[in-house]
């Protein structure tokens, strides 16, 4: 019985022990323990290495600039959600991901934006994507010469469900040269043939589907019509006379 007393006593003192320590350990931070942790963790873990991938259109000095991270600095203390933080604000950069690879290497991934259209509006030239974000904006449109180019006030924010339209006529987006968005209210497509296309207000899809089978059926642009218009649904009209038979 004294035996299991002194044994009892033993494991009280000792957990108070343990739990002395344990909040000793906690509220001062200049501490030995502490100290010696710190030092060691820093000078075993620290960023020797630095890796991205995903780049291909972004500004790399850029990335990098954006991180005000530096080599041999503690990797432990890296912030990695400041680190990303930064770097989503690089113009092309859609998401990124930010994580450690111990004892000496932060890795970055980044997705971009795809470039779908060069917009030019109020002297101003801009890339966007599908859906109308603003990538970037730019001096020259030389390089980016393989893009759709459009024109237009509020163009942008009705880009979105014209090329998915587009997207289902392939040889109809294919002829054009480039597109102005009228009055805030439709689209005019000129084609590389020197022919305006005159489409209605909102959902273009039935309109070009009917372009679609009277280019292919009546070969208008081959027979010299130099304007087609599609504004009133259901009806084509052209600048010339063509017969449907």
């Amino acid at each position: 019985m004294l035996k299991l007393k002194r044994k009892t006593y033993f494991f009280l003192i000792l957990f108070l022990i343990i739990i002395t320590f344990s909040i000793y350990l906690f509220l001062y931070e200049n501490n030995p323990v502490s100290n010696y942790y710190n030092n060691f963790s820093n000078s075993f873990f620290k960023l020797e290495k630095l890796k991205l991938d995903g780049r291909v259109r972004s500004n790399k000095t850029k990335i990098l600039s954006s991180l005000s991270i530096e080599l041999n600095s503690p990797i432990l203390n890296v912030n990695l959600e400041k680190i990303k933080k930064n770097i989503l604000s690089v113009p092309w950069i859609k998401s990124a991901k930010v994580s450690r690879r111990l004892p000496n290497e932060i890795h970055i991934f980044i997705e971009e934006y795809e470039p779908a259209v060069i917009w030019e509006y109020k002297n101003e030239v801009l890339i966007l994507d599908k859906d109308g974000y603003h990538i970037e904006k730019i001096q020259k449109k030389d390089s980016y010469a393989d893009l759709f180019f459009i024109y237009g006030n509020e163009a942008d924010l009705n880009l979105s469900n014209f090329l998915n339209a587009l997207d289902d006529y392939p040889s109809l987006r294919g002829r054009i040269d480039y597109a102005t968005f009228i009055g805030k209210r439709r689209w005019d497509l000129y084609f590389k043939e020197g022919v305006l296309i005159k489409l209605p207000m909102g959902d273009v899809n039935d309109a070009l589907l009917e372009l679609d089978q009277h280019l292919k059926d009546y070969n208008l642009i081959e027979k010299g019509h130099k304007k087609i218009d599609l504004r009133i649904k259901g009806e084509i009209s052209t600048d010339r006379i063509f017969k449907r038979s």
